[in-house]
């Protein structure tokens, strides 16, 4: 089924009464930026492609940082625009990742559920989009060694849907960093000139919860 809603005002009803799985959303609303709905979408599990005119690369990095999963510009390509939206399901769906060893990764207060796709830190659920989880769940699946921006892409980014701007590593990190807050001090390092490594010590040591 889908729902059409012409202004942010609607959207946000709809957010509460349809639970989409899927939000195609522009920038351009009559009421507001669609940009400042970001924040309310990334509250559901949907996940959220921005779909605009507006080509600037601010507007772009701005809806990633937003939580944006993906920015497609118009004019678009229908079966693209198709494509894309299949390779993020497949994404969130996935339970047949060959990097998966158990269903819970647990480091003292944080776990990540692979199969049920949570993040639970201090037993609080953090909202995490699909590309967050997946970005987190391959380091920490493969901790201690430095990723670089090009292995965390082939890794993680299914090429249907790669727009080849190694920036969006940074940005996902970025967020992810934000999200599970003080422990991005503990785990999520960043090695200058090389990448990013998730970092086991003996007070953080991983449990493997099946």
């Amino acid at each position: 089924m889908t729902e059409i809603a012409p202004n942010c005002q609607v959207a946000k009803q709809k957010l509460v009464s349809f639970q989409p799985d899927l939000v195609i959303l522009d920038i351009n609303l009559p009421d507001d930026t669609g940009l400042t709905l970001c924040e309310e979408i990334r509250k559901t599990n949907a996940i959220m492609v921005m779909l605009s005119s507006m080509t600037d690369s601010n507007y772009i990095l701005e809806a990633f940082a937003r939580g944006a999963d993906d920015y497609i510009t118009k004019p678009f390509d229908l079966q693209i625009l198709k494509a894309k939206i299949e390779a993020l399901f497949r994404r969130k769906g996935n339970t047949n990742s060959s990097t998966i060893s158990s269903n819970s990764l647990i480091f003292d207060n944080l776990q990540i559920n692979f199969y049920r796709r949570e993040v639970i830190l201090n037993n609080r659920i953090i909202p995490l989009t699909a590309l967050e989880f997946d970005l987190l769940y391959f380091l920490a699946n493969n901790p201690n060694r430095v990723w670089d921006r090009g292995e965390l892409i082939t890794a993680i980014w299914n090429k249907d849907d790669y727009d080849g701007d190694d920036r969006k590593v940074d940005i996902h990190i970025g967020r992810i960093r934000k999200k599970i807050g003080d422990f991005q001090g503990e785990f999520i390092k960043t090695v200058w000139g090389r990448g990013y490594m998730f970092e086991l010590s003996s007070s953080n040591t991983v449990k493997l919860a099946d």
